[in-house]
């Protein structure tokens, strides 16, 4: 007969200390707080998370990077974007009025009484976009809705997209040196570190030699080594699923879910026939690609040197909202840093098709730079649809 027990779903990722877990959240607000040791953490590509829940219901949020053969990050990265996120979030704070959560306390390794890196911060209130409909799969014919979503109308989502913009716009106002991830020394002081995006990290690209990722002070020297990024991992690391002759299906882009059905049944025949993914002629198509990128370096980098704080990671379960439709919260920062202009002022694509946004939700997201401090002429806005198409 077996003894053995079995492991509370809490330590679904790893084991830690959930003990000293309770043990800080007590000590740092004063109140008994619980953990639900029968849920399995909530997960990302990068981190999961478990919630505290306190007396009077408030909750917090203990995050930790993920680890193990499923990480796309080593456990190095993952400590770097941890501690950059903290500091993020912290200078995010001290604007007033970017809605982003509270940090209470964080460990950027595991050399601490809980034994895993984390962010111990507040719990975004609200809905996250991804509860409603808004990339409106739904209105293709045929659609199998899996999951139940809440309506959302067009002017809605206008009203969202305004906002971001708004929120965007006060971030533009705040201007940096170099094009780098944030960070804090000893005394509480914010610099400009290494630069933590995720094209030049993320899917083991830290792993790569030979890219640089220290501060830039220009930008042609940060695209270029976004180049260099994407060209050694189509040399070295693997590239599946994507094949540069065919590209994967996008659903928007077909009459009915039937016809979308086929086209990536079709894809998946063509990508299975030999070694046409991780071939050597599908590397060899995206490292031309990759040449003419940095050919036309020169024509999409600006002489400003004026860089503004920017999250690449924005998608429908960062952004909570209300029953208004009010943004009250953007979570996971862990990308953000000091980026070109160009890159604040794309227009997020959070329907996750690779096709830009609708021009009813560009121009939404525009208009809500109206009432920033700086007048952004047609040839910035035309920048920043560039470096869409190039992203």
């Amino acid at each position: 007969m077996s003894t053995t027990t079995q492991q509370p779903r809490v330590f679904g990722y790893t084991k830690f200390d959930l003990d000293a877990l309770i043990s800080l959240a007590m000590r740092l607000r004063g109140q008994s707080c619980t953990v639900d040791t029968s849920t399995r953490p909530k997960a990302g590509s990068t981190h999961w998370v478990i919630f505290i829940t306190f007396e009077d219901e408030v909750e917090w949020v203990f995050r930790s990077p993920r680890s193990g053969p499923n990480a796309i990050i080593t456990k190095e990265s993952a400590s770097k974007f941890l501690i950059s996120e903290a500091a993020t979030l912290k200078y995010l704070r001290t604007l007033g009025s970017i809605p982003v959560p509270g940090v209470f306390s964080f460990s950027g390794d595991g050399g601490n009484d809980i034994g895993v890196p984390y962010i111990l911060m507040s719990k975004a209130s609200d809905r996250p976009l991804s509860d409603y409909d808004w990339i409106e799969l739904s209105q293709i014919e045929g659609y199998p809705n899996r999951l139940p979503v809440l309506p959302m109308l067009d002017r809605d989502r206008e009203k969202v997209m305004a906002q971001l913009g708004t929120i965007m716009s006060r971030l533009s106002d705040t201007h940096f040196d170099k094009i780098g991830s944030l960070f804090q020394d000893s005394n509480g002081n914010y610099f400009v570190g290494e630069c933590l995006s995720p094209s030049l990290l993320w899917q083991h690209r830290d792993e790569l030699e030979g890219v640089d990722r220290c501060p830039f002070d220009r930008e042609s020297q940060y695209l270029r080594s976004l180049v260099s990024a994407f060209t050694a991992h189509a040399e070295e690391l693997p590239i599946r699923p994507h094949c540069f002759f065919a590209p994967i299906p996008d659903p928007f882009e077909y009459p009915n879910w039937a016809s979308y059905r086929q086209a990536v049944e079709r894809w998946r025949t063509v990508c299975s026939i030999g070694v046409k993914v991780e071939g050597n002629k599908n590397r060899f198509a995206f490292c031309i690609a990759g040449q003419l990128l940095n050919e036309m370096v020169s024509d999409l980098a600006s002489q400003n040197r004026n860089y503004v704080l920017c999250d690449p990671d924005l998608h429908l379960g960062n952004i909570f909202i209300d029953e208004d439709f009010n943004i009250t919260c953007i979570i996971d920062w862990s990308s953000a840093s000091a980026s070109p202009t160009a890159e604040l002022l794309s227009t997020p694509g959070l329907n996750g098709s690779l096709s830009p946004p609708k021009p009813s939700l560009i121009a939404a997201f525009r208009s809500g730079f109206r009432n920033g401090s700086q007048v952004l002429g047609p040839q910035k806005w035309e920048r920043a649809d560039k470096m869409w198409c190039v992203q």
